[in-house]
């Protein structure tokens, strides 16, 4: 029985020895990845709040004059570039009448801690701070005027409209 023992210990001992070494084996494997993790803002651009300008019954003598205020946020930039312009091939600043008459305006662009500033047709006016990243308040302004000389000799071809393209642009 002795040698039944001893073979049976010695399995015993050849069992955990080859265990010992396969488990130490297989701890010692290993395997690595990398991940890179970017944080970015999307660049986003809001025009909110442009409304209609409608400027009825202007003085004698004086310019037809209105206004609006309206917002412009966004995020991912800190300032921006603003263009005005008439909708359409030419960007000349006009109000066609009920007979076809034109008349010009002009444009003035105001954003709040700014100074006025005149907006050529079709030219961009730069270096805009950003004052907000979404529009619960409004922060520029805008300006139209007629001369007197445009509207008052033609009153008859009045109504007058034309449509005014904004387009704000990252910086």
């Amino acid at each position: 029985m002795k040698v039944v023992t001893n073979r049976f210990m010695a399995s015993i001992l050849a069992t955990g020895i080859t265990l010992g070494y396969t488990t130490s084996a297989l701890s010692q494997t290993t395997d690595s990845a990398t991940s890179l993790v970017t944080l970015q803002f999307d660049t986003i651009i809001t025009i909110d709040n442009v409304d209609p300008i409608t400027i009825s019954n202007p003085m004698p003598g004086n310019s037809a004059t209105g206004d609006d205020r309206f917002c412009v946020a966004g995020n991912g930039f800190s300032t921006y570039g603003i263009t005005f312009q008439n909708d359409g091939t030419d960007p000349t600043y006009r109000l066609i009448g009920t007979d076809g008459t034109s008349i010009s305006y002009s444009v003035v662009y105001q954003n709040d801690g700014g100074f006025p500033q005149q907006a050529n047709a079709g030219i961009t006016i730069a270096n805009n701070v950003l004052q907000a990243s979404s529009c619960p308040n409004d922060n520029a302004t805008f300006f139209i005027s007629i001369p007197a000389n445009e509207w008052e000799p033609n009153q008859a071809s009045a109504p007058f409209s034309g449509t005014l393209l904004i387009t704000v642009e990252s910086e």
